[in-house]
């Protein structure tokens, strides 16, 4: 059948194609609900391009369990040179693999069509190779065309952080919407079938509108009518389409053939019920929803049975097969020997391919069988499970697993592993914002491993004691403890924990300003790099970060995040990639770029797994950002990072929503400190004597009427603007390239520089920052000073359609997507879109934030 509606979005893609054969490659997303018709799209394009030499790689994700690691790729594997095809069955070379992918992509002679369908199943290590090709995709011949469900992907999900990272000027959104009335109708003449109540039964999903239109009467659901199509079989062909419902994406004809030997009448009867298709040598669903119907209309009896003759086919298959493949089947027929046996195995595989969160998958599908395993091997379990969940910021599931594991160990009487979980609970909790539950983990690992042998695990549980101080400010603490794990380490041959330690000693030195910290610092890093100790680099990437942006070596700073942004890009460490990311929101915040910093810490805050270490300073940013320009919102997440902040009691955590707020306190007018959090968080700051915080925090208690404090540095900008050098703090804030802090530092001197310092909050979009300011001026009887800059009259601000503007006027009026769908007689997903559509050009991220950022553009509500 002929696409319909579908013109525009083929036309795309063949500009896309043509784009890409110049040498300029493009990444497309199509986008769309289930049997919306990416596949029938993609396929047509593959079509129309058959003739003209070039070459079409193609592989699908799949619904497993965990999906197999590179699944697609290894779809595609005949596809690629040697090396490629060599690589892929090496483990732990992950970085190799994308390297030599992206060599045979640059060396071909053709333009590639790199298609990866269903991409919302994807593994994390396929995604990753996505963000690997689409950063360097414009220097080459290839077209990387990607599907997707748009309706199966939450704010959580790890393919918006793909969509994060796409360059924006080489990359294609394409949401495919459902038929119109008039396509549905079209689709019914197509058939010799009458049109009556199609459309509104089926919403113009085109898939549905097929199987309605196949069916005898109007299903009441695209499940009805397939299941009603296959009724009409006989039971042999029956049994051949529920063999091949439990398997996601295809299965080989001759797997099939071993499991069931079909008679040919009956192969041809299933194809010729319009379910399934045969290509190269593989049986598939012509759709995967067909594929759900059939499966879960299955008893679970029949599925097991049918799971379990899989499962027995593919174990005395001579023909490698994937592990996840088979832990999948041996879920499904409930064989927990089966089970145990290949999902650590499994597991194992996908950690090799960085996959991490497969890997705690695939411990989980491990444990609900493990009940009948020793309470050893039980716990073992826990502990990879619980560290798998970590890496992957699943907090919570960690934290369980390794309280499960922690009353095992104390039943069998096992000391060292206990003060081992002890250690290991006690930096879960730190990372939970938990940080008195961390400090007594910790002490009780102390006191329980050091009446044991002096070993590794003694060293592990000092080390984290100083990371403990360290994080809470308390350098000498931190030097001290650190410095007992080093010894010990070195005493032992332990370079893991070396490396952990140099860590923390280093950090706590560099951040009180030791010179000899960011070396000891660096040392850590090129140690772990050496070893590939893949957390400890990332902590080091995080700390060297972190230290960077708070002493404002930005440029520093700048390199070592996209120094750490290339090595997360070929792993899965979701928790520390998201903790870099939340000091880059910061780094971007203080250098004037808001709408960076605002779109990043917002991308952290909607997503439910992310740690309260990183929510907090993501919080902190948006809020302060909201607060300048006059945005709604800024109070709420403040109360929320406060809340979380006073949980960990660390003063890197409370320091920067204390600053913000004082500086709210400053813009509602403010002329004295009567807010007991600020105060207690600075007494803190000077407690602890932390440069870092007290600077920046002294001077907004200052605005606020305080005294100078205890502190002072007399190179540091804050301390100069307090002393009233406001040139010289001016001068200093514009070689660090921070302008709003230039214009504080002008706002404090004469009556031109107080007008350079609201013109320079104008251009920033400080509204609320440059009101308060011209307020002042007209006080002072300063004349000449405007209201503020005019509201245009221009009715598309960022260049909103007329329909775009109607949606911005009711989103205005906080009407739902259903109520606006109303109003403007359309679908829900097309009032979707056009959201989707105002939030891309406002630059915004949230439905509150395109409001307020189209009335700072003067946006007026209007009419279509």
């Amino acid at each position: 059948m002929e696409l319909i509606e579908r013109d525009y979005a083929l036309q795309r893609l063949h500009d896309a194609v043509e784009r890409a054969g110049q040498g300029s490659g493009l990444t497309v997303l199509v986008s769309g609900e289930a049997g919306i018709g990416k596949t029938a799209l993609v396929r047509r394009l593959v079509r129309d391009r058959t003739g003209d030499g070039h070459r079409v790689l193609t592989g699908s994700c799949e619904a497993l369990f965990s999906p197999r690691p590179l699944g697609p790729i290894y779809d595609m594997a005949g596809g690629f040179d040697t090396d490629v095809q060599g690589m892929l069955g090496l483990d732990g070379h992950r970085a190799r693999l994308f390297a030599s992918i992206l060599t045979d992509l640059q060396q071909s002679t053709r333009t590639t069509l790199l298609v990866l369908e269903d991409l919302h199943w994807a593994d994390t290590a396929t995604l990753d190779l996505v963000k690997y090709l689409a950063r360097r995709i414009q220097t080459l011949r290839v077209l990387l065309l990607l599907t997707y469900r748009d309706d199966e992907i939450g704010d959580k999900h790890p393919l918006r952080l793909v969509f994060g990272d796409l360059p924006a000027d080489a990359a294609v959104r394409l949401p495919l919407l459902p038929l119109s009335a008039d396509g549905v109708a079209s689709m019914a003449e197509r058939c010799g079938c009458a049109a009556d109540g199609i459309f509104d039964a089926t919403g113009g999903n085109p898939f549905f509108v097929t199987e309605a239109l196949r069916a005898d009467g109007v299903p009441a659901s695209v499940r009805d009518a397939v299941l009603a199509r296959a009724a009409r079989q006989a039971p042999s062909v029956r049994a051949l389409l529920d063999l091949l419902a439990i398997v996601p994406s295809r299965v080989e004809v001759a797997t099939v053939d071993a499991v069931l030997s079909p008679l040919d009448e009956d192969i041809s009867a299933a194809l010729a019920s319009g379910l399934i298709s045969v290509t190269d040598g593989w049986y598939a669903y012509r759709h995967e929803l067909a594929r759900m119907a059939m499966e879960e209309a299955l008893s679970p009896p029949s599925a097991a049975t049918w799971h379990a003759h899989m499962l027995a086919c593919l174990e005395a298959s001579d023909s490698p097969v994937a592990k996840a493949r088979l832990v999948h089947h041996a879920a499904g027929a409930g064989d927990a020997a089966a089970v145990l046996t290949y999902a650590p195995v499994a597991a194992a595989e996908a950690i090799s391919h960085g996959s991490h969160c497969e890997a705690a998958k695939l411990y989980g599908v491990a444990l609900a069988y493990a009940s009948g395993l020793p309470p050893r091997e039980q716990a073992e379990l826990l502990g990879r499970r619980s560290y798998q969940c970590y890496l992957t910021d699943q907090a919570d599931e960690a934290m369980a697993a390794s309280l499960r594991a922690l009353a095992i160990w104390r039943d069998l009487g096992e000391r060292t592993q206990e003060g081992r979980t002890l250690r290991w609970l006690s930096r879960l909790q730190w990372f939970a914002g938990c940080n008195a539950a961390a400090e007594t983990y910790a002490d009780e690992a102390v006191a329980l491993l050091e009446t044991l042998a002096e070993d590794s695990e003694f060293a592990w549980a000092l080390s984290n004691r100083s990371q403990l101080h360290m994080l809470a400010g308390r350098t000498g603490e931190a030097v001290a403890w650190g410095t007992r794990a080093i010894e010990l380490a070195r005493h032992i041959g332990d370079t893991e924990v070396l490396c952990h330690a140099m860590n923390n000693v280093g950090t706590a030195m560099h951040a009180s300003g030791d010179p000899e910290g960011r070396g000891l610092l660096e040392q850590s890093l090129a140690t772990a790099l050496e070893h590939g100790y893949g957390e400890h680099v990332a902590r080091a990437y995080a700390n060297l970060t972190s230290t960077e942006v708070t002493t404002r070596d930005y440029e520093v700073a700048a390199r070592t995040i996209r120094e750490a942004g290339a090595y997360f890009a070929e792993r899965d460490l979701d928790s520390w990639a998201n903790y870099v990311l939340a000091w880059k929101a910061r780094l971007d915040f203080e250098q004037g770029r808001w709408d960076d910093a605002a779109r990043l810490a917002g991308q952290l805050i909607v997503r439910d797994a992310v740690a309260p270490v990183t929510r907090i300073p993501a919080m902190a940013v948006l809020a302060r950002i909201r607060l300048r320009r006059g945005d709604p919102g800024a109070n709420e997440l403040i109360a929320e990072a406060s809340d979380l902040a006073s949980h960990t009691g660390e003063l890197q955590r409370l320091a920067p929503i204390a600053a913000a707020r004082a500086e709210a306190a400053w813009l509602r007018g403010g002329s004295c400190l009567d807010d007991p959090w600020v105060r207690q968080t600075y007494d803190m700051a000077e407690g602890l004597g932390d440069r870092r915080e007290l600077d920046e925090l002294g001077f907004w208690c200052w605005k606020l009427g305080e005294g100078k404090g205890k502190y002072q540095d007399a190179d540091d900008p804050y301390t100069l603007q307090c002393e009233g050098e406001w040139r010289q703090a001016a001068a200093e804030w514009e070689r660090l390239a921070c302008p709003f802090m230039r214009a504080m530092a002008l706002w404090d001197g004469d009556e031109e520089s107080k007008r350079e310092a609201v013109a320079i909050f104008e251009a920033l979009g400080a509204c609320a920052t440059a009101k308060l300011c011209r307020g002042q001026l007209r006080q002072a009887g300063v004349r000449g000073v405007t209201r503020g800059p005019r509201q245009t009259t221009a009715a598309n601000p960022a260049g909103l359609t007329n329909r775009e503007c109607h949606v911005m006027s009711l989103l205005a009026k906080g009407l739902s997507n259903a109520e606006i769908a109303q109003r403007i007689v359309r679908s829900e997903k097309t009032v979707e879109h056009h959201i989707s559509a105002i939030l891309r050009k406002l630059d915004v991220c949230s439905r509150g934030e395109a409001v307020a950022a189209a009335g700072r553009l003067g946006w007026k509500e209007s009419n279509p």
